[in-house]
């Protein structure tokens, strides 16, 4: 759950900017047996929906 912005610090850290990219992704790339498995499920959902 994101909270609310009050500086810029926390709005463009880290956390803050990919929290959404991370629960905008699918049960089974999140739950990869690997990272290997994790990348490959990420880069083909990535580059698949342009």
């Amino acid at each position: 759950m994101k909270s609310q912005c009050l500086r810029n610090i926390k709005k463009f850290s880290f956390p803050h900017r990919t929290m959404d990219i991370w629960n905008s992704l699918n049960d089974a790339t999140v739950t990869a047996e690997s990272v290997h498995k994790f990348r490959e499920k990420l880069y083909k959902i990535r580059y698949t929906t342009r």
